[in-house]
Order: C-alpha cells, then structure tokens, then sequence
C-alpha cells in the first residue's frame, strides 16, 4: 500500500459561497483554531482570558484546500479517506460536491481512482458550528446535534468550541485484493468455555483472503479462507475452545488475541474476551410493593467473567479542548497516574468527545474498566428525524469501533437525561435508538440510558451542604459536612461527587494569571471567574471560600486560602472514597467527578490539572484505594474543642485472598507529638469483604492544633497503615455537626 498525505492551505468566509479570506497553512489533524492562532500568533489559548480570540470563528465556514495528484497501477484502488471531520462538511473535487454529511466519529472513504494522472482540485468546506437557538450562548444549542456539549462551555470547559479535519486524512493505494474496514465482534457460550468470533472485511479488488486468530503467546488458534470479487464485503467465523479471559486488575489478568486478514495487505486488530454483566446489587429492593410496579433500583454491580467488582475510580473528560491534541504520550501519563492509585474504572462522562483508539488500547493494557457514555450531556435532546439519522450513524460507528476492547464494561446513553434540566425519558427517541443501535451491534454488552438511576448517586462537588436560599443569600453559617449525607444514603454507585479545592499557587501563575491578578481573588476578577474559581456550579463554586470559613473559620489571604482548600480537598476525598467502599455490597461502584479537565482550572474537582500535574488529592485516594487497608470512620472530619471523636476501625480487602487477623495500633499526631489512643484487635475478612472491628474514645483538647492527624498501624501488615488528616476549630458558627432534613429546597447541591 502506498499512504500520501496533503499540505492543506486554510481560508474562511461568513458565507459559503463567500470568497475566501486569510489563506494560512493548516495542519492536518488539527482544528481551524489552531491553525488561526498559530498564523496570527495569538497568545496561549489557556492563559487568561485568551480563549475569547476565537469567538469571531464560530460562525465562519471555513475552506481547506489542496491538490490531489497521484498515479494508480494496474488492479490497484485510491482511496481518499478522512478518519473525522469535526462536524458538517461537503468534499469537492475539481469544485463538483461529491460527498457530504455531519458528524464526527464516522470516517469517510472515497474510491477515487478515476482521478488518477490528473491535477484535481480538493476541498473541504467545514460549516460553522451548530446551534439550535442563536441565544442563549451555553450547551443549550448543542441539543439539535452530536457535537459535545461540553465545549459549549461548562463548569470546567471554556466556551471554545473545535472545528475542522481533527483525525488523519490521507490517499491510499492499494493493490488488488486488499482487505479495509475491518469489523469484528464475538460471543462467548454461557459457560465461557468457547468463544465465536465473527469478522467482515470490504475486499478492493478480486482475491483471496484468510482470517486468523493469533494467541497473546502468538500462535494461530483458528483460521478460514475466502475469496472474493471486487467491492464485496467477505464475512468470517472463527471458534475458539478455552479462550483466555480477561480481567480487570486485581482480578486477573489482562490477555489480548489478534484478529488479522491476509489478502494482498493486512488488516487487524486487537480483541480480548470477556462477559460482562450488570446485576443487582446486593440488598436493593426490586419492587416497590409486592405487586410488581416495576424495577427501584438500577442494577450496578459490575459482573464479569462470573466475578463481581468493586468498581473505584473517576470520570474522565476530554484530556484537551482540541481532541487532535490528545497524544498518547499524554494518556499513557494520565491513565498511568490513575493506574498507579489504585483505580479499576473510568466513566467516560457523556458530553465530551471520544477518545483515540490508543486510550482504550491503554486501558485494555492495563485492566481499567470503562463505562462509556455517548455524547449526550444535560440536554433535551429532540424526536427529530435530521437529529436522530446523524445519531444513528455516529453511534453506529463509535459501537463498531469500540465493541472488541475488553475494557468496555457497559454503555450509556449519556449524562443527567433524567431530570429538570434534560428532560427526556425513557421514550425519547434519543435514547430508543441508542439502546437498540448497541443491542444490535453489541448485544452482550449492557446499556444504561444515562445516570443517575434509580439507587445511584450524583453529587455533591462541595465538602460543606448549606441550604440553598442561605447560600444564595451568602449566608454559610448553617452549613453540615457533605459526609454526613454520605453516611445516611446508601447508594447502589456513587458515580459522580467531587471535593471542590484550589489549584497550587505555582500552577495558577504559570498556566492562568498573573501575581496581580492572583491578589485580586473574588468574584468579580474575570480570569478567576472565567476559570472556575467562583460562580462555575453554584454562587461560591469552585475555589470553596464558605467551607475553609466552616471547617477554619475563615482565611487570612489567597495564599492561606489555597493552602487551606487543598488541605480540606485532600482530607475530604480520602474519607469519601472509603465511606462508599464500607458500604459495600450494597454499594459497588465509587467514582468521583473528576479525574482530569482539558485546560487549567484555578479550581475544581479534578484530581490531576491539566495537561498532567497530579493534585495532592490524587495520592489521598490513592491511598483510600488500595486493595485491603485499615480504615478509620469518623462521624465528620471537623472537630470542636470538647467534642467526643468516635472512632471505629475496619479492614477494607478488595483482595482475591483472605485479610489475615491482626492488630492495629490508633495514635493522634500533633506536631512533633504522637499520642497512642487505642488497641484494635482485627479478626480474618473474607476476599472481597469489609470487617468492622473496635474503636476509640477521644475528648478533643483546646490544645491540639487546627491540623491534626489521627493514624492506624499495624506492624504485621505496614502496607494497610492509614493516616487521616483532619480539623479542630474552636470558633465555628455551627456548634452541631449533623445532616439536617430538609435543608436542601432542591437536590442540586447532594445526591442527584
């Protein structure tokens, strides 16, 4: 095969027929923004409010253009194929329109061979971005189409909305006989003693074809041969006797076959086998009432291979605003660093691109699950048929793409589609299609219509619940930590809920504003504001100013206030991640919002900023992720002078082996002090179970410092040690420390 790519030259018009202005030289795959900032030297996109430079593109169409020239031998095939056009386009050739369509995920091929020996004109016109309604300007207008919404602007996402040829676009030559477009998926017997795998190639040119099956040791398991004419589609079926499974970490291991088809070139790919499975988690009720009105609880217990799974990990975003940016030096940093703390799962949160093939290559790799959602985010999407064709075909695509990752646990439909602010239901067309478009093409796979489900909490992103009519009032005196709601609610998964906190100094002055700008922190600075600090989810989000004045009482200046958000970001996460994980099995899945953002946040609640730099909070869940680990419940984390700590020790063992009985030692540390509280004594936990074992008694004294912190140690096991940082404050507002009922006018602040 012989690959030739293009020099593309770049212009744009307010109308299509318009005549093009600013030639500049485009990259390909890039995005029109780049190209643009790259010619006119704008500042970093990042910085400040630099992003506002690209507001005068959205409505432009824009003109990439080149020449195509090639020569074509006997028997062979051209083919011009774009991998993603980001979204409406036409393709013309010698100015005749000879492809169009809208979308992103679905790649194009044209058969151009009868433009061989000739100088021909190429173009492609992209179209302005899609908008449902002019106004208001926010995710609203990506509801009419499958752009993510994301880019609309969000609390973690400029308005900065990508445009252009964002995959490779390239000329292939190809001999007769040539195998493309290689599609797989398979199934296993019910007894995951078998596996049939079922593959089809489009054949170019007459010839024959072999498929195989090559073992992860690399020997070939299974074959068949066929031929074919010219344009056919040549379909195979290979069978395999005691497949190897795969696993998610800690479950077992993570082996990968190769599917390839040998005709005059290659064709392959990767495939893992493995069954997975959402059931019921254990102890949720099925039925309202005896009579059987219908299903409460949504099953979230991820099952496979027969095993269930404690799924702990994050939701992931896009790793760059500009998706041709994403490298896979960049996902092999950010999915390594959640490797390496311990996580099993990724929510691919609907609303946001999809990724590179080489992320879930990666995932697969490395035994992380993944919960991959489609584009759907917080809107009401319609039952338009324009709408839904073009969803068709993008899901279709991105299915068929992505069924033979065996990191694929389940699909969804999308993000928050069951409420006030989307609207839809389990009729909507939307979702219908989606369901059976995954059905028919990835039948054993399970599908959820979004989440929230019944059982299944969203939220909070806040480490302090004020009611809602005081915090919009400013008033943050009545306020209760958000972990005592987690104690009472006992969800199936908790799959989004975030600790808001601020970003390092030294990341908001190199990535964001200047010293003068980092003095002037309030509301109404447009850089902090415009990166999240404040007024991003609600009045106060994302900087946390009202629960450094809950758990400290106040600050003293931006330095003391970022040091103090870190802190409670920090604290707040450890606790929260293992208060889910105690609350198994009824709970099952612990994911929190977020893991990455795709441009510098001055805060919010992810646990690595952008492009890579993990937070502190990382190492915190980190270390309430490990696989057995002495944990420590606390009613709270704030304490008051006086106050009775109540403490209970439990042996959290996510491990396949049994948790050995042992002893733990409970000590306070205070400075340079450390002070022995208690003797635990432990009794053997089963694999996969939790042990609630005894606990202590502590007055907390006027002497201990603001920061304090309480460890457990256990000589024979040091690799279960925990430590837990934590406040004393002697001048809070709010003397009792309890979830009060009925605070909340709305649910948006906890546990959507």
């Amino acid at each position: 095969m012989k690959t030739m790519t293009f020099d593309w030259m770049l212009s744009h018009a307010s109308e299509k027929n318009g005549t093009p202005l600013e030639s500049v030289k485009a990259t390909v795959p890039g995005a029109v923004q780049l190209d643009y900032a790259a010619a006119k030297n704008y500042a970093p996109y990042y910085y400040g409010l630099n992003f506002k430079q690209f507001d005068w593109m959205e409505n432009e169409f824009f003109f990439y253009d080149t020449v195509l020239e090639f020569t074509a031998g006997e028997g062979e095939t051209a083919l011009l194929c774009f991998d993603g056009i980001d979204y409406r386009y036409e393709i013309a050739l010698d100015g005749k329109c000879v492809c169009e369509g809208e979308g992103i995920f679905t790649p194009v091929v044209l058969d151009v061979t009868a433009y061989a020996g000739k100088k021909t004109a190429l173009r492609v016109t992209v179209y302005p971005i899609p908008k449902r309604f002019a106004a208001p300007q926010n995710r609203s207008q990506a509801s009419a189409c499958c752009k993510p919404p994301s880019s609309y602007a969000w609390d973690w996402h400029p308005r900065l909305v990508p445009s252009g040829i964002w995959e490779k676009a390239h000329l292939d030559i190809v001999p007769a006989g040539t195998p493309r477009e290689l599609e797989a998926s398979y199934r296993l017997s019910n007894d995951l003693k078998s596996v049939t795998v079922d593959a089809c190639v489009k054949l170019y040119g007459d010839g024959a074809l072999t498929a195989e099956l090559v073992s992860p040791a690399g020997d070939v398991v299974a074959c068949q041969t066929k031929s074919g004419k010219d344009g056919e589609t040549v379909d195979f079926t290979l069978t395999l006797d005691q497949p190897e499974l795969w696993y998610p970490r800690c479950y077992g291991a993570q082996p990968r076959y190769t599917l390839r088809v040998v005709g005059a070139e290659v064709a392959e790919r990767k495939i893992g086998f493995r069954r997975t499975k959402l059931i019921l988690n254990e102890g949720a009720r099925i039925f309202e009432s005896a009579f059987p009105k219908g299903p409460i609880c949504a099953p979230m217990q991820l099952e496979i291979n027969g095993v269930k799974v404690f799924a702990k990990g994050s939701n992931w975003v896009n790793t760059e605003i500009f998706p041709s940016l994403a490298t896979p030096e960049r996902y092999d940093e950010l999915i390594q660093l959640a490797y390496d703390n311990n996580m099993n799962i990724f929510r691919m949160w609907g609303g946001q691109y999809i990724n590179h093939e080489y992320f879930y290559d990666k995932c697969d790799e490395l035994g992380i699950m993944i919960w991959q959602e489609f584009m759907l985010s917080c809107n009401l999407y319609p039952d338009d048929d324009a709408y839904l064709d073009v969803l068709r075909q993008e899901a279709t695509s991105i299915v068929k793409r992505l069924r033979t990752h065996p990191s694929l646990a389940f699909w969804c439909g999308g993000n928050e589609l069951f409420n006030s602010w989307s609207g839809l239901t389990v009729q909507s067309h939307a979702l219908r299609l989606l369901d059976k478009v995954c059905y028919e093409h990835d039948r054993f796979t399970p599908f959820n219509m979004t989440s929230p489900l019944h059982g299944v909490s969203h939220g909070s992103y806040i480490k302090v619940v004020f009611p809602d009519a005081e915090r919009r009032a400013g008033d943050f005196s009545h306020g209760h930590e958000f972990i005592c709601d987690l104690k009472a609610c006992k969800s199936t998964a908790y799959t989004e809920f975030g600790c808001n906190g601020g970003s390092r100094k030294d990341y908001i002055l190199k990535y964001i504003m200047d010293e003068e700008n980092y003095a002037d922190c309030n509301e109404a600075n447009d850089i902090w504001r415009e990166h999240h600090a404040f007024k991003a989810w609600n009045e106060s989000c994302w900087l946390g100013i009202p629960d450094v004045a809950h758990f400290f009482g106040g600050h003293e200046s931006v330095d003391d206030l970022i040091d103090k958000s870190i802190y409670l970001q920090d604290m707040c996460y450890k606790t929260m991640f293992e208060e889910m994980r105690r609350q198994a099995p009824l709970c099952a899945m612990a994911v929190n919002w977020d893991f990455n953002e795709p441009w510098p946040c001055a805060a919010g609640n992810s646990l690595v900023n952008w492009p890579a730099e993990p937070k502190s909070a990382l190492t915190a869940v980190g270390e309430a992720l490990r696989p057995t680990i002495l944990s420590l419940e606390l009613p709270h984390n704030r304490f008051l002078t006086g106050e009775k700590m109540n403490g209970t020790l439990w042996v959290l063992n996510d491990n396949a082996d049994e948790a050995p009985a042992t002893s733990a030692e409970v000590y306070l540390v205070s400075g340079d002090t450390k002070t022995k509280l208690a003797d635990v004594a432990t009794e053997a936990v089963a694999a996969r179970k939790n042990g609630k074992f005894g606990g202590f008694t502590f007055t907390v004294p006027a002497e201990l410092p603001e920061r304090f912190t309480i460890t457990l140690e256990c000589a024979e096991h040091p690799e279960w040690n925990s430590s837990y940082a934590l406040v004393h404050n002697t001048v809070a507002k709010d003397p009792t420390i309890v979830a009060v009922d009925g605070a909340n006018d709305d649910f948006s602040d906890f546990l959507k």
